[in-house]
This record gives structure tokens, C-alpha cells and sequence, in this order.
């Protein structure tokens, strides 16, 4: 290999981004069950339908770890309880099936095949829809075993049977998926949204549109808020109490105020924040240097930048102060106040093409010669604006004024 090509791939090298580490996982469980030590044991010796291992006076555990059972109370009980004691009731059961972040036999299911009427028609002669599965004794539950059954029992005929665990179920431990459920300040009741303000049922699909397409548990996205807005803000379909705009709806501790925003995918494409009124346009400077984020959340077509984020609206539309007497009188000294408000709008060219002009002060040409002293004795600044500087003069006056004075003309 060439040097040249030494050099190249050094450098690629140097220029390749850092790899960052992957974060390592939480140490598992020592107490949790091995299956793969049980691997020769059959899964329906233990689990039963709708049963917890071992619920029955510790059956059908009981007929390898008899003698645990019977000694003292050790480390095995802990795959059960929460701690060892002498005392069964003393010793609470842990969650079934557990509740922490591993899951062992990890689950798959592909919501697209079990949508499929067409598929579901010819593998069992009728199809589903999501209340046969997420809906019993009129509540919604989570699938479990026994949902199943009901379709795939050896009498139902259909495949793969239940016996046949490892159609469902992959062997190993892995991280379980985020939780669907709805948790903390949030609240949400599917009893509430079975039919709309009016009456019309509200199908699943409204709000799930993208269970018919998901094959695994990983790809089954939750409902997006945007969703919720059509129908929230339809007067004919929700009640004004229950708009988006009132947090309340939804957050059980947050409420609706005047001065706070709605994030844009809680609001309507033509919905207004509540503080934009019609003397919004006027006020709204403070609010928007005060934050500009804000105004970017809905106005897309703004930079997000706090000093640029104005210029969509201000390079077309002047501001209030920008009268007809701005140019000749009131801009100088805000300039000289605030040369970054100019900048928002202005580039440093367009004050240049304007002061490379003769000003309208100086006049016809003769005439500002004999009258420019008084105006020099007021602001000899505004003279150094356009004329340079030559020793205490500016150039174009050393021209004519031979002394080194500043104090007026001769």
C-alpha cells in the first residue's frame, strides 16, 4: 500500500465519528426461572390455563423440588416470593406473569394475519375483529392464553394448536417492549369512547389505523394524538368540556390556561392559540422575543432562530414605528440606540446604498457650503458618517479647513 493511500485512510479514520457504546443491560434475576434448564420438561406440564405454576399447594412443582418444599424455606422459594419465611403468609407471591424489565419466552404475534378476513376464513371459517380478543365481560383485557383457546383449541381445528407452544413463543430473554399502557398524569377510558357525542360507534381502526399492517409487537405503534383531534375538536361529535384545548381532558393534573400553548399536534390546522386576538398583532414582540420556540411551533415557514425568527412577517410588513417622518428624522438615533433591531430586517448594503447619497439635508450643490457649520457644531459625528477622518478633521473638510480644530467652520 502506498503512502498516499496510508495518508487516506488515516484520515478516514480520524474523521469517522465515535462509536458509542451500547448501553449495557440490567443484571438479570438470579430468582427468575431457567426454562432452558426445563427444556426437557413439557410446557403444559406447568402451565396450565389460567393458572399460576405451582398455585396448587406448589403442584405440579412439587414433583421435581419435593424435598425443597418440605425443607427449609431457601433460595428456590424466592422464584415465587418476594423473600423467605418460615411463614406462607408472611411471604407474598411476586406479580405473575412478572412485571420487570426481562421477559422470558418472549412472545410474537402478527396483528396483519389474524385481520385478514380472507386468511382467518380459510383457516378457520370465520374471521375476527379486535373486540373478539381485547374485549371480556364488556371490559377491555389484555389476550391472554385462554383468548386463544377459543381458536386455536385442538376441537376448534385450527393451526397452529395450542399444544404447539413454540409457534408463539421464542426461546430466550430479551427486554420487553414499552409499555402500552396508559400511565401517570394521564387518563384515558375506552368505555367512554365506544360511541361519540351524537351516538355513531367509534371503530377501533379510527384510532388504531395501523394495527391491520403490524407483524410483531415492535412495529404496533400506539394511537398519535393527532387522531384524537378530529374528533375532540368536532362540536357534533365531543362536548365543549372535553375539547383539546382543556388539558383536564386527559391530564389529571394540569389545567387550561390563557397564557400557556397547546402543542401543535393537540390543535386543528386552522386553530388559533386562545392569546391571539386581534391586539396580538400589535403585542405579541414581548412574547415572541421572550420565546421564540413558541411562534415555531405553529408558524413551520419561521427559522426558530430568536434574532431571525421575525423576518417572514417584518421584511414585508414595516413596523409601527417606521412613520413617514422615520427616514429623515427618527432612524439615526435608534440606530445609534439599537443597530441589532436594524439588523433583523436591514443588511449593512441597504444602509450603505442609502448613505452613499447625497443627504437631503446638504441641499442643492452650493448652497450647504455656507450652512453646513451650524449643523457640524451641532453633530460632527453625522459628518464622519460619509467623510473620513484626517488627523482631527474629517478629509473631505481638511480640504477647506487648514486648523486642527473640531470647534466649528470657518
Amino acid at each position: 500500500m502506498g503512502k498516499l493511500a496510508w495518508i487516506l485512510v488515516i484520515a478516514l479514520v480520524a474523521c469517522a465519528p465515535a462509536k458509542v457504546p451500547d448501553a449495557p443491560l440490567p443484571p438479570l434475576d438470579p430468582t427468575r426461572i431457567s426454562h432452558s434448564q426445563h427444556a426437557q420438561v413439557a410446557c403444559s406440564d406447568c402451565h396450565q390455563m389460567g393458572t399460576r405454576p405451582g398455585s396448587q399447594d406448589h403442584a405440579p412443582c412439587d414433583r421435581c423440588h419435593r424435598q425443597a418444599f418440605l425443607g427449609t424455606p431457601g433460595e428456590l422459594c424466592k422464584v415465587c416470593h418476594s423473600f423467605v419465611s418460615q411463614s406462607p403468609l408472611s411471604a407474598p407471591l411476586k406479580p405473575y406473569p412478572s412485571d420487570d424489565i426481562w421477559q422470558a419466552e418472549p412472545s410474537k404475534f402478527s396483528h396483519r394475519s389474524h385481520m385478514d378476513s380472507g386468511h382467518m376464513e380459510s383457516k378457520v371459517g370465520f374471521h375476527i375483529t379486535c373486540a373478539d380478543c381485547h374485549v371480556r365481560d364488556g371490559k377491555l383485557v389484555h389476550p391472554d392464553h385462554a383468548t386463544c383457546t377459543r381458536c386455536h383449541a385442538p376441537e376448534a381445528g385450527s393451526s397452529p394448536a395450542m399444544t404447539a407452544c413454540e409457534t408463539c413463543h421464542q426461546a430466550g430473554i430479551q427486554q420487553r417492549q414499552r409499555a402500552r399502557l396508559i400511565k401517570g398524569d394521564l387518563h384515558f377510558d375506552h368505555t367512554v369512547h365506544r360511541t361519540d357525542r351524537r351516538g355513531t360507534p367509534i371503530k377501533c381502526e379510527q384510532c388504531h389505523p395501523q394495527s391491520a399492517g403490524s407483524t410483531s409487537y415492535g412495529d404496533h405503534a400506539p394511537p398519535r394524538v393527532e387522531s384524537c383531534v378530529t374528533c375532540h375538536d368536532d362540536s357534533d361529535r365531543t362536548p365543549q368540556q372535553h375539547r383539546m384545548r382543556v388539558c383536564e381532558t386527559c391530564h389529571a393534573t394540569r389545567t387550561e390556561r390563557l397564557t400557556e400553548l397547546a402543542p401543535r399536534n393537540h390543535l386543528p390546522a386552522t386553530e388559533r392559540p386562545l392569546d391571539h386576538t386581534l391586539a396580538f398583532r400589535r403585542d405579541h414582540a414581548e412574547a415572541a422575543e421572550r420565546d421564540g420556540g413558541r411562534c415555531a411551533a405553529c408558524h413551520t415557514q419561521m427559522s426558530g432562530n430568536a434574532k431571525d425568527i421575525c423576518d417572514e412577517c417584518h421584511q414585508t410588513m414595516k413596523p409601527s414605528d417606521h412613520r413617514i417622518t422615520w427616514r429623515e428624522l427618527d432612524h439615526g438615533t435608534e440606530a445609534e440606540a439599537d443597530r441589532e433591531r436594524c439588523a433583523r430586517c436591514h443588511v449593512i448594503e441597504f444602509c450603505t446604498a442609502c448613505h452613499s447619497q447625497r443627504p437631503r439635508s446638504h441641499g442643492f450643490p452650493g448652497d450647504f457650503r455656507t450652512e453646513h457649520g451650524a449643523l457640524a457644531r451641532i453633530n460632527i459625528r453625522s459628518c464622519l458618517t460619509c467623510h473620513e477622518e484626517q488627523g482631527n478633521l474629517p478629509g473631505a473638510c481638511a480640504q477647506c479647513h487648514t486648523v486642527p480644530t473640531t470647534r466649528g467652520a470657518r
